[in-house]
């Protein structure tokens, strides 16, 4: 029986396991599916043509809209695997899972929206841990009732196959570790084997098993009794995983270990899913203080100069205000954009770039002569040892924010009374931007980690310590030309960045 395409993607549309939207770059909602409506308790014509995605989020959510959700569509024309609360019809705040894609549908910009219950993930944890400590309890309850150990030992097994635990014993008059089979599945094997004491310990990664072993002796003192390590293992199948051991001694009346039981778990997901909630609450942090940190300066000068004008000030004292507004504002607007580029090249892609030939040395005297003028009463050279129609492959906006960072950079950190010095030249393997200045050099502890976000370029006495993100995008920008940057500092020859852009890009 044939049949009809249009019904059966459509069925499947309004039926998705996830929640399905398409909305206008705006964010009016003009199509929504029947999974997503059943999680918000909406009927489709209360959102289809009538309401944003916008409307439905908390305040949280909203404001992350603004910063970042907007903000990456256009940069990338994604966003993936981000957490935002929902307010369902009843007004419950609903955590969900977010994936966004911006392209054309029948000839006109949309936005396609993914959600996902993210309850389900919380779920899934808990039930996961209440499994282990099902697992240890049950472990304890076979290790106190020595005189039912064979029944015990039957009810252990199967808890530890439903738990997907795997079991260990150290007999302790030898010294011998024994495993069930099933310990082969965390060593990489496909079926479950004997593993012996030796593969085992040859497995475990050489930096932790000093630790294991430690673990193991102190949980043999009468005072603890108690055993737990965290420690990886290299598989036969190349891969690594995070396993955690616990368990017990049982000792005798006198004070002698008699039964050393216990369990192994694999946790190397959980332990991934750990790292990468570390790394974004860094990140978050690192957000917070740029915020707070670079864009009070230049707001406080606007904010002084607003007091300024509300009085009665000649030409002259206006003329200067003005210009002072002017300069932080957008020394304002260089941080957001800098921003930005951090924040997509840490939760993205790297930073975007539409390479095609470009005259380098027209965009460095461009970018020359508009920072001499930002840098009144300082020395700015611009010097070229290459044909000026010689091309390059590279994108000319992000060469001129790279150039100007370097440019800032050294003006913010050379000898103020010697001049800053721009070279181009032809390089044995392409051409070379150099960018000089005088001055105290940089400690050569700080030069590994230079280009990291948020690394001060002197000492933090210093009264131009900041935090900064030019050399990170510096960075970036090279990654992205496939080019190469080297710093050299010392007190005779000065400090000078060099990008050298290969054949293949200039």
């Amino acid at each position: 029986m044939p049949t009809d395409d249009s019904g059966l993607k459509a069925a499947l549309y309004e039926s998705a396991a996830c929640g399905l939207m398409l909305t206008s770059p705006t964010g009016l909602i003009e199509r929504v599916n029947t999974t997503f409506c059943r999680w918000t308790g909406f009927a489709k014509a209360e959102l289809e043509g009538k309401r944003r995605i916008q409307d439905l989020l908390t305040v949280g959510g909203r404001i992350f809209h603004q910063t970042h959700w907007a903000p990456l569509i256009r940069l990338q024309g994604s966003v993936a695997e981000v957490k935002i609360d929902l307010i369902n019809a009843s007004g419950r705040a609903v955590p969900m899972m977010l994936n966004a894609l911006s392209r054309e549908h029948e000839g006109s910009p949309a936005h396609e929206l993914a959600f996902f219950l993210a309850e389900d993930r919380h779920k899934y944890e808990t039930e996961l841990l209440h499994a282990r400590q099902r697992a240890e309890e049950s472990l304890k309850a076979q290790m106190m009732l020595q005189s039912e150990l064979g029944r015990a030992d039957v009810r252990l097994k199967i808890a530890m196959e439903a738990a997907n635990l795997h079991v260990w014993h150290i007999d302790v008059s030898t010294g011998e570790l024994s495993f069930d089979n099933r310990c082969a599945l965390l060593l990489g094997h496909v079926s479950p084997q004997r593993v012996s004491n030796d593969e085992f310990l040859r497995c475990v990664e050489l930096a932790d098993r000093n630790e294991l072993l430690k673990a193991a002796e102190e949980a043999t003192d009468p005072s603890n009794g108690v055993y737990r390590c965290t420690f990886r293992v290299n598989g036969v199948d190349g891969v690594q995983r995070t396993v955690l051991s616990s368990g017990r001694v049982q000792f005798s009346d006198d004070g002698r270990p008699e039964y050393f039981t216990g369990v192994l778990q694999d946790i190397t997901e959980l332990h991934e899913q750990r790292a990468q909630a570390e790394s974004r609450a860094i990140f978050a942090e690192q957000m917070v203080g740029i915020v707070s940190h670079d864009l009070r300066n230049p707001l406080q000068g606007i904010s002084l100069a607003t007091d300024i004008l509300s009085k009665a000030v000649t030409p002259e004292k206006l003329a200067r205000v003005v210009g002072g507004m002017r300069s932080a504002a957008n020394r304002a607007t260089r941080l957001v954009s800098d921003l930005l580029d951090f924040t997509q090249a840490r939760i993205g892609r790297g930073l975007t770039v539409s390479r095609k030939p470009i005259q380098l040395h027209g965009v460095l005297s461009e970018c020359v002569a508009e920072l001499t003028l930002a840098f009144p009463g300082r020395e700015l050279l611009y010097q070229s040892k290459i044909d000026p129609a010689t091309t390059c492959f590279a994108d000319a906006d992000r060469v001129h924010q790279m150039a100007g960072n370097l440019i800032s950079n050294a003006m913010t950190y050379g000898a103020k009374d010697a001049p800053v010095i721009v070279s181009l030249a032809l390089a044995p393997r392409g051409v070379a931007l150099t960018v000089h200045n005088q001055g105290r050099p940089i400690p050569p502890e700080l030069i590994p980690t230079l280009f990291e976000p948020l690394t001060r370029g002197a000492e933090t006495h210093s009264e131009n310590r900041s935090i900064g993100l030019g050399l990170f995008i510096v960075k970036e920008i090279v990654k992205a030309h496939r080019a190469e940057v080297i710093v050299r500092s010392t007190v005779e020859q000065g400090t000078s960045f060099t990008i050298l852009f290969p054949d293949e890009v200039a």
